[in-house]
């Protein structure tokens, strides 16, 4: 058999030309590198990553350790990443981290950074050793945030000096690499600075700056003019915040008083974002606790009548009385010292940011569909609503001002032209369709009819409405319309075949729909007479 195909193959090749059988070999040749490329092709395996964002020294290892193994590996995103068969990744993942890899880098090791020193660093090497450790667990810290891809993190430790007495305090910055597509919105800015401050001993979220890899600032510290920008920015935000949201609040109940654009209102605040911490301390009497300590001290005294005296000038030691002496005196004294007991109240009040300073509200009603609403009991009812204080200086003022409707009643009329014009549209084609239809009825009503003659049709007069040459109506077709066995006409007419006709009369109905149904409704009125 195999003889047999060879010799039918020689056969057929000896009767090819030489160019003939140059163009056989190499489609031939062709065929098969297209079956040896489909092969391996099949063969290839499915890659998976096994680790990604490496470092030099990690995929240096990890790139050793597959060889070592005669495991088939990829390098992609310019060697920080590993693809291996998808097979096999979670074998070689084992097998790898047995051995310690990927061991990360050694710029942001973290912690572990400390277990390399010596006995005899120095008190330098070991304070750089603590800041690069700091620094790598941070970075570690961030990148495991969703949209966070790579983090660096430095910071700006001063020395403590015992003999200061005013110390340096801590700064920080933070580089950002975030994956394609995300930002990041205030809060979570705000975020990352309280999570590296809170990381560091003394360093206060005001003093870290976050940036992306793109140089735009996320954060700056809260001193000087970037942070006095940043925070008149967010001032600005959360001011434009509850305006809108009063000024929704009031416009949906004006919108559901006076009906929909009747009404426009504007809110003005002012918002007080200073930070007050007031501490108060106050005594009270305690009337009904016990005395602490009490002392009293009386004393009384009764003195006799005095001696008698002796006059000036006489000799000692007689003495003589002196007329007018009187008797001794009394003396009495009582003192009592009570210690009550006495109340202390401190009280501490922190105020937070944000409280509104004065709100001016301004509400224009449209004179024209407005006229009867009474201004004064629009601007009690927004008085109300918002809280009006006005003590704080807030005032609302309602005034009736006829709207500029101008564009609106020219959109409005363009988009009733328009829907106007629509609907004519469809009315019209609407027409067509019933009028074909119409037609279509009748033919086939005439067709059903033929048995029957009806004498009073002019066929003349139907092929002049029809506006067609009267060789149309065959001698067939008339008998058809009138029911009758018309005699034949002439050749020229009685050639025309009823598929002719047909064709004819509805390429007469698709180039002319109105003219027809015209005809038809003028004959079917003749008949009807």
């Amino acid at each position: 058999m195999s003889q047999s195909l060879l010799g039918r193959g020689r056969a057929a090749l000896s009767g090819f030309t030489t160019g003939q059988r140059a163009v056989v070999g190499v489609a031939v040749l062709g065929l098969l590198l297209g079956v040896v490329a489909m092969t391996r092709w099949v063969a290839q395996p499915t890659w998976s990553p096994l680790f990604g964002n490496l470092s030099g020294s990690d995929a240096s290892a990890i790139v050793e350790q597959l060889q070592a193994q005669h495991a088939q590996y990829k390098l992609a995103d310019g060697g920080s990443t590993i693809l291996v068969p998808q097979a096999q990744v979670y074998d070689l993942r084992v097998a790898m981290s047995g051995k310690g890899l990927p061991a990360g880098d050694s710029s942001s090791g973290g912690y572990s950074l400390l277990d390399k020193q010596g006995i005899t660093a120095t008190d330098f090497q070991q304070n750089v050793a603590y800041r690069r450790a700091l620094e790598g667990e941070l970075s570690k810290t961030l990148q495991a945030m969703d949209g966070v891809r790579v983090a660096v993190v430095h910071l700006a430790l001063p020395k403590k000096d015992v003999f200061a007495t005013e110390q340096d305090k801590p700064t920080a910055s933070v580089l950002l690499a975030l994956q394609p597509g995300i930002t990041l919105d205030r809060g979570q800015v705000r975020s990352i600075t309280h999570l590296v401050a809170g990381s560091v001993e003394g360093l206060d979220p005001g003093q870290v700056t976050v940036s992306d890899s793109s140089g735009r600032l996320l954060s700056s510290p809260e001193s000087g003019a970037d942070g006095a920008a940043s925070v008149a920015g967010e001032t600005d935000q959360q001011t434009a915040q509850f305006e809108d949201r009063i000024s929704a609040s009031l416009q949906q109940m004006l919108d559901r008083v006076l009906g929909p654009g009747r009404s426009v209102v504007r809110v003005n605040a002012q918002l007080n974002f200073d930070t007050v911490d007031t501490t108060t301390e106050s005594y009270v009497p305690a009337t009904s606790i016990a005395p602490l300590a009490e002392a009293t001290v009386s004393e009384t005294f009764a003195g006799a009548a005095p001696g008698a005296g002796g006059a000036l000038g006489q000799p000692l030691p007689t003495l003589t009385a002196v007329a007018g002496a009187t008797n001794g005196g009394n003396y009495q004294r009582s003192q009592r010292t009570v210690d009550n007991a006495v109340g202390k109240v401190v009280e501490r009040t922190q105020a937070a940011p944000g409280s509104v300073k004065r709100m001016t509200v301004a509400v224009v009603l449209d004179a024209t569909t407005a006229g009867t609403v009474d201004p004064n009991q629009v601007q009690q009812l927004v008085a109300n609503a918002v809280g009006l204080d006005p003590k704080r200086g807030d005032s609302v003022q309602v005034d009736k001002i006829a709207f500029d409707t101008t564009t609106t009643t020219e959109a409005k009329k363009e988009l009733q032209a328009a829907q106007s014009k629509a609907a004519t549209a469809g009315y019209l084609d609407l027409a067509k369709k019933v009028g074909l239809g119409l037609l279509v009825l009748v033919i086939a009503f005439l067709v059903l009819r033929r048995g029957r003659r009806e004498p009073d049709i002019n066929i003349d007069a139907l092929a002049e409405d029809l506006g067609v040459s009267r060789a149309i109506l065959t001698g067939a077709e008339r008998s058809m319309l009138t029911g009758s066995d018309l005699p034949a006409l002439p050749a020229v007419e009685s050639s025309m075949s009823r598929d002719q006709l047909r064709d004819e009369v509805a390429e007469l109905v698709d180039n002319q729909p109105e003219e027809v149904a015209q005809m038809l409704q003028n004959w079917l009125a003749e008949r009807n007479a």
